[in-house]
């Protein structure tokens, strides 16, 4: 039975790891607990290991007490905990705002199409629970919190494709949700964001988070070629040849060409400018 001292949260057994929900967020919680259940399977017979974790979903109220990154509904993770909101923030709406300049109508129809107009993202602020579980898949130093690859967009990319996996393997209907954000993503460009290069992903939150989504979702774009050209075996041979902190820029395309050649193609790009 999972247990808690905190007074305001509930704990919800029936899953592989602890669970534990602000009071009045236990239906929603279960809904995401579930779909974490599945991938956390799923990913442990695939990369033959199986971390250990509580599953926090907590609502603005709770979210201080426990997240570690203090933007309320940034999905997060680190060794021992996900963290999660029960309904996507305000900054889901702030991106696509930021976006919608800049998109051709065709791409805003289909994000209309398949997200609705009002937009409701409460399914794919869920998959992202996925891709913060793909972290706890990776090693991370438990002094410096150092991860073990070379960059930050290294590592998010790992944990997208990840979750781009779980969905094509568990819950192929779902696709066109990260695919389209991925897509417009793509026809914006960079133009409406103060930092653009690869290289400023790490530091893009702090300047704005809907900034930061864009990197997600451009990576997003990413995991689904790689995921496509060669699934799990090209999901483990990322981890395994690209999961050495001391990869130079160069070497990391080099070796991600062997994997991908379209996309080491397209970071080549992205990191000439």
């Amino acid at each position: 039975m999972t247990e808690t001292t905190n007074p305001n949260l509930v704990a919800l057994d029936g899953y592989a790891m602890p669970v534990l929900a602000s009071a009045g967020s236990e239906e929603r919680a279960r809904v995401i607990a579930a779909r974490v259940d599945r991938a956390l399977s799923w990913l442990e017979r695939s990369l033959r290991r199986r971390p250990l974790f509580t599953l926090y979903v907590l609502d603005e109220q709770d979210w201080p007490a426990v997240a570690d990154v203090p933007i309320y509904g940034m999905p997060q993770s680190v060794p021992g905990k996900i963290v999660t909101s029960p309904e996507p923030a305000g900054w889901w709406q702030e991106y696509l705002d930021a976006l919608r300049p800049h998109l051709p109508p065709e791409v805003s129809a289909d994000l209309a199409r398949v997200f609705g107009d009002p937009a409701d993202f409460t399914t794919m602020a869920d998959l992202v629970a996925v891709h913060e579980l793909t972290h706890l898949f990776h090693e991370i130093h438990p002094v410096t919190w150092a991860p073990e690859f070379p960059a930050d967009w290294v590592m998010e990319l790992f944990a997208n494709i990840g979750m781009h996996g779980y969905v094509a393997t568990h819950e192929p209907e779902l696709l066109p949700l990260p695919a389209t954000l991925a897509a417009a993503a793509r026809a914006a460009g960079a133009q409406p964001w103060p930092l653009r290069e690869l290289a400023a992903m790490g530091a893009s939150m702090q300047a704005s988070v809907p900034n930061y989504v864009w990197f997600e979702f451009m990576l997003i774009g990413f995991a689904e070629s790689i995921w496509n050209t060669g699934g799990i075996d090209a999901m483990m041979a990322f981890q395994q040849t690209l999961g050495q902190p001391t990869l130079s820029p160069e070497a990391v395309v080099h070796r991600l060409a062997a994997i991908d050649p379209t996309v080491a193609e397209a970071v080549r790009a992205w990191q000439a400018g």
